[in-house]
């Protein structure tokens, strides 16, 4: 029996680096999917009774719907890391067109919080929120963002770092 005469072909660099590229967004999607399985889906709302939240200073807010921004809602712990290393972000996103709240859970003091926001240097409004809090917009790991359009319907969410340029991409395609 003769044996086959085989012409190997060599695949050029260009579709290589088009496979490998694919795969790694593949993979990246799959991992975002699995991260954001628990979080409240798009289209969820969160109005029904609003959430009463604390800031730094001990003075008592209202989190509602106002009708005329949407909101940037960032949750973290001051023990993450990532946290730490995204919550500055917040501070391209145009506050002229978007609320921005920041909200920590998962802390042991108001001090540790204070702690968490001086060291990073946030000079915005932070807030303290509750375990109830955490249970309505089903925080399971952080840092966890909720894009809320005017009327507090979930408009996009993730979990995770995400840089500044993502943060504003999110918030143009939102608007």
């Amino acid at each position: 029996m003769k044996e086959p005469n085989f012409v190997a072909r060599k695949t050029p660099r260009w579709a290589r680096w088009v496979r490998d590229g694919s795969i790694l967004i593949l993979i990246f999607i799959a991992v975002s999917a699995w991260q954001n399985r628990n979080l409240l889906s798009e289209g969820d709302s969160v109005a029904q009774g609003s959430s009463r939240l604390v800031d730094l200073s001990g003075e008592m807010h209202i989190m509602q719907p106002d009708g005329q921004k949407p909101t940037v809602v960032y949750f973290f712990a001051p023990w993450c890391h990532i946290c730490k290393a995204s919550i500055g972000n917040l501070d391209y996103v145009d506050s002229a067109r978007f609320h921005v709240l920041r909200i920590a859970l998962d802390y042991e003091s108001a001090e540790q919080v204070q702690a968490f926001v001086d060291d990073v240097g946030i000079e915005a409004p932070v807030y303290l929120g509750s375990s109830e809090l955490q249970e309505k917009y089903r925080i399971t790991g952080f840092p966890t963002y909720y894009l809320l359009n005017k009327d507090y319907h979930v408009v996009d969410r993730t979990m995770g770092y995400s840089s500044a340029a993502g943060l504003k991409v999110r918030t143009w395609l939102a608007d």
